[in-house]
């Protein structure tokens, strides 16, 4: 149901309050202001997602002391720009962007029109267990990267984005039991440097779930390799071959799996029913038809025409 313009503010400083963080809004938009945000809980983390044209928060003393929050805030830039102030350190993040910063302290964050930001809550307690930092001194800001950091912000936004259902799933499941723990040793390989040395897990964490992401991204592509991949995370072809043996498969079998799931769904979606049994097999990286006839029913029991031929459920 629509609220009333004049009710907006209120409504959202009230409804952010509940779901993730209290504060005081200030729109800067002739239409007054205009947001969406969705908010999940996923193991001890809370991942949110804002939309919103321009207006700008402030975390006051008052709001502190009134609603305590005891956690550290990552915010990932989707589209748009942000900035924000905190503890005499000014940040401004394009899309790409990521920012790490205690909400204990007072804080301004802002937005221009058709901002699009990821939110991770990280329980204080957690962040100082996996990070070794007891508060953030100062906001930590990085900017859009390239190579391997880039990578991994993909995975991490990846996994978040699955987790509040905002996305299809697509092989890059976390390694490790709890998600809070997967997440959080992504967000370590983020920070990188940045943050401090590393533990050996968080970095071989990031760096498979970085090779997953850069997987997806190329499967129609017909020569990847391990050594293409490898190359591309930033780690030898061997250490890449020892993180896939350790969730019990090598990345060729991944790279195949992930072809032959890819191509069991152009099969069924009937968007893509135009397409040739030839084409799909093409736009999933395989080359030979006879070879991706006989590895697919391998894989599903019957072969891609006869899958083709049937409705989609």
């Amino acid at each position: 149901m629509p609220v009333p313009p004049e009710e907006r503010v209120r409504y959202w400083e009230e409804r952010c309050r509940e779901q993730l963080v209290s504060f005081r809004c200030s729109p800067h938009a002739d239409e007054g202001l205009l947001a969406q945000q969705i908010c999940v809980e996923a193991g001890s983390l809370r991942i949110g997602r804002t939309r919103a044209n321009a207006h700008v928060i402030e975390r006051t003393p008052e709001s502190i002391r009134a609603f305590p929050r005891e956690s550290i805030f990552m915010n990932l830039v989707l589209a748009g720009g942000v900035f924000a102030y905190q503890r005499g350190h000014a940040a401004k993040l394009a899309a790409g962007g990521l920012m790490v910063y205690d909400a204990r302290y007072p804080y301004l964050l802002g937005g221009a029109p058709g901002f699009d930001i990821l939110h991770l809550d990280i329980p204080a307690e957690l962040f100082r267990a996996r990070f070794g930092r007891e508060d953030m001194s100062h906001p930590l800001q990085l900017d859009e990267a390239d190579g391997a950091s880039r990578l991994y912000r993909q995975a991490l936004q990846r996994l978040l984005l699955d987790a509040m259902g905002d996305a299809p799933a697509r092989g890059t499941g976390a390694p490790a039991p709890a998600f809070d723990e997967a997440v959080c040793e992504l967000l370590g390989a983020v920070m990188g440097q940045a943050a401090g040395p590393l533990p050996l897990s968080a970095m071989s964490a990031g760096h498979l779930l970085a090779a997953r992401e850069y997987i997806e991204a190329h499967l129609d592509e017909e020569g990847l390799t391990a050594h293409d991949v490898a190359a591309h995370v930033g780690i030898s072809e061997r250490h890449l071959r020892r993180l896939f043996a350790a969730q019990d498969t090598s990345v060729a079998d991944h790279i195949l799996q992930r072809r032959l799931e890819r191509a069991h769904r152009l099969l069924q979606d009937r968007q893509a029913r135009r397409l040739t049994i030839a084409e799909t097999a093409y736009r999933c990286g395989f080359s030979n038809h006879a070879h991706f006839s006989r590895v697919f029913k391998q894989r599903y029991g019957m072969t891609p025409s006869e899958l083709a031929g049937r409705p989609a459920h």
